[in-house]
């Protein structure tokens, strides 16, 4: 074989190479949301408001997240989500109890790995992101003491709950798709502001569950 053969040769087989290299998996998925108010705070400006001190309560939330996950050939992933959530916080003490909640719309970002395992028919994806949540309509509050209950709903300063994301979700070959799990910590950045008092950081414990095709 001449030397110009073999350049063009091994150049063709180069490009092929890089273009098997270069290919991405894609899905689309929908999922279920759970979440529980682990690690929320009460804000400062509530806590000088109030005579009686308050400790965390876990209360339930949940919602519907769209996610589109790429996976490239080094198993490096990429994934945007865009859900529907119901926020809750709640603190208690010496007879007084009280919750916040507000709805959001979520846009993700996530980055992680994915480490295959059962003959590639199982991925799980250890991954870090950010999250941006926009405040729809009003936040409530209610609020429970000595046999009585009062609730408010109104408008707050803030916009968007933004947050970090910690976590790993699962995807497990089944039929056409994947079964996803997912479980991640959700870490509230700054707290909800009301005539520039500080109300409550929403943090929460996030369990998922759903299903996604494959795109390509």
């Amino acid at each position: 074989m001449s030397m110009k053969k073999f350049i063009a040769l091994a150049m063709g087989m180069a490009l092929a190479v890089s273009s098997v290299t270069a290919e991405k998996s894609s899905t689309i998925g929908v999922r279920g949301d759970l979440s529980f108010s682990v690690g929320s705070e009460l804000g400062s400006d509530m806590k000088d408001a109030l005579v009686v001190d308050l400790d965390p309560t876990t209360e339930v939330g949940g919602g519907v997240t769209l996610l589109i996950k790429n996976t490239f050939s080094n198993n490096i992933v990429l994934q945007g989500e865009f859900g529907f959530a119901h926020n809750v916080v709640g603190f208690e003490g010496d007879g007084v109890e009280i919750t916040f909640s507000c709805n959001t719309f979520n846009i993700a970002a996530l980055f992680g790995y994915d480490i295959l395992l059962a003959q590639n028919t199982v991925a799980l994806t250890p991954f870090v992101g950010i999250q941006s949540g926009i405040i729809l309509g009003d936040c409530d509050s209610e609020v429970k003491f000595g046999g009585t209950t009062q609730s408010d709903s109104g408008s707050v300063d803030t916009i968007a709950l933004s947050s970090l994301l910690f976590g790993v979700e699962a995807l497990v070959s089944v039929g056409p798709g994947h079964i996803v799990l997912d479980g991640r910590y959700n870490l509230g950045l700054f707290p909800v502001m009301d005539d520039s008092s500080e109300i409550a950081t929403f943090r929460a414990l996030q369990l998922s569950a759903g299903y996604s095709w494959k795109l390509n």
